[in-house]
């Protein structure tokens, strides 16, 4: 998994070449501009609100801690946990939004265009089609709040930051504490999608859009 993770981020970079783009900056991920201050938001709201919802889940009893692990267990991981996340999830961000948005976005509205880089978010989890719909349903809200984040910044760096917090904070929690669910997985899985569609109405109350095409040209969108 690891080869092929890493291997995308090779073809993502020749197939930029080959369509004349600056390395990985027609996918959004130019090093200009507000591009650390997105990164950085990002991770902060991505690492916030998924740990709120893991502590939701553990407040109101849904799981329950059955054993925490020691804190240099946890610090000895994180470099680790840092990267292994870091790859996927931008793979992820440029597969589903960078590379649709750069190619897609002056031809589609907002809504139209969130909606369909949302249901392909969904769809490349394949893995987890049959897990039920609380599964299906937070990925959607997820995806839904990734794509608007790309769409308000034209950039994919508040998307990864927000996509790679929530998987630093998942692997960080399931690292430190060990829980078993008490109850239906469903319930912690709709906690989570509630989560997620909280954050969408965040972002869309702090950043509006009207449901009109992207404005910005494609040179834009990589600047």
């Amino acid at each position: 998994m690891a080869i092929c993770k890493i291997g995308f981020l090779v073809i993502a970079y020749l197939l930029a070449k080959a369509q004349g783009w600056q390395e990985l900056n027609g996918y959004g991920l130019s090093f200009k501009g507000k591009w650390i201050t997105n990164l950085l938001a990002g991770l902060l709201f991505g690492t916030i609100f998924f740990t709120v919802a893991f502590g939701l889940s553990i407040i109101l009893g849904y799981e329950k801690i059955a054993s925490v692990n020691s804190i240099s267990v946890l610090i000895g991981q994180l470099p680790f946990i840092l990267l292994m996340t870091a790859i996927p999830s931008i793979a992820e961000d440029i597969l589903t939004r960078g590379y649709l948005y750069a190619h897609t976005s002056k031809f589609l509205k907002t809504f139209v265009w969130i909606l369909l880089s949302s249901v392909i978010y969904v769809l490349n989890h394949i893995w987890r089609l049959d897990d039920g719909l609380a599964v299906l349903c937070y990925l959607f809200l997820l995806g839904m709040v990734l794509a608007y984040a790309v769409w308000i910044t034209k950039s994919l760096w508040l998307a990864f930051g927000i996509h790679w917090g929530a998987n630093i904070a998942f692997e960080c929690t399931n690292t430190a504490v060990s829980t078993i669910t008490s109850g239906t997985t469903n319930t912690s899985n709709w906690i989570l999608a509630g989560i997620w569609a909280l954050l969408l109405i965040l972002l869309f109350i702090a950043r509006p859009v009207k449901n009109t095409s992207a404005i910005s040209t494609r040179q834009e969108y990589k600047e």
